[in-house]
């Protein structure tokens, strides 16, 4: 008699009340220069299924230095944060109003160690929550699936960014220990930057190729770890004065963890 199949992992958690703790971690690094932020969020999950991020702690690195992100009273209330929290910002569903990562996503006063790493910590909630990315049509060790095109804008903080990606493919790349692994890897972006304003403002154009693996318990569903594969930055700095072939070059590399605590 041929072996029977065990239990189909199970990819997402149930739709219920349930709040599980994360600590984002990531760095990017350009010669032997190295910064980056550390958050402590939860993750909060209602009966509609609305995910809810909850920001408690962040802080900004530069080297082995690490600076704890001060917010006044006035702008953590505008961020949605309650006592304990610096904010409270619904990652899904997405409506298209903030999908453009403005206020309606997140109040205008967010200070970069809130806003950045809020961007990451979307992307791989939504591989695990939304159908747009396709991780319900994986069943088993060895599926792939394709994706269509995205594409992310946003204009705060100074920065005016737009990124496009054609598409890209997610896998279930393995079961193993009880963990089902997700990889998820869209196409390289184009990347059009702007910082600043006027005459002083710094162009930037380029490319961003990344994917992130996800570590989700096979049994419940809950994420339990999600780092990024790979994640390289290949950027020329348009300075007006400058030839064409003397642009600078800047060649970024980012590493992003995001990992299981208590809530």
């Amino acid at each position: 008699m041929p072996a029977q199949a065990g239990p189909a992992a199970r990819l997402r958690p149930a739709t219920k009340p349930a709040t599980w703790g994360y600590r984002y971690e990531a760095r990017e690094i350009t010669g032997d220069k190295v910064s980056g932020y550390n958050v402590d969020y939860r993750l909060r999950s209602d009966r509609s299924g609305r995910l809810t991020a909850v920001i408690l702690r962040a802080e900004t690195l530069e080297g082995q230095a690490a600076t704890p992100t001060q917010v006044d009273a006035a702008c953590i209330k505008a961020m949605g944060g309650r006592p304990g929290e610096l904010a409270e910002v619904v990652l899904y569903p997405m409506t298209p109003e903030r999908a453009k990562l403005g206020d309606a996503f997140l109040a205008g006063c967010a200070p970069k160690a809130v806003f950045f790493p809020l961007t990451d910590i979307l992307n791989v909630t939504l591989v695990q929550a939304s159908d747009e990315f396709r991780l319900n049509r994986l069943k088993a060790p060895g599926d792939t699936a394709t994706f269509d095109g995205f594409d992310t804008s946003l204009d705060r903080l100074g920065m005016h960014m737009a990124e496009t990606s054609d598409g890209g493919r997610i896998a279930f790349a393995d079961l193993k220990d009880g963990r089902a692994l997700i990889d998820w890897a869209p196409t390289p972006s184009r990347l059009q930057m702007v910082n600043g304003e006027g005459p002083s403002a710094i162009s930037t154009t380029g490319t961003e190729h990344f994917a992130f693996r996800l570590e989700i318990d096979a049994r419940s569903g809950v994420l339990e770890k999600a780092y990024a594969l790979y994640d390289d930055l290949d950027l020329t700095v348009r300075v007006p004065s400058l030839p064409g072939d003397k642009q600078p070059v800047v060649k970024l590399r980012r590493t992003v963890t995001i990992s299981r605590i208590a809530p």
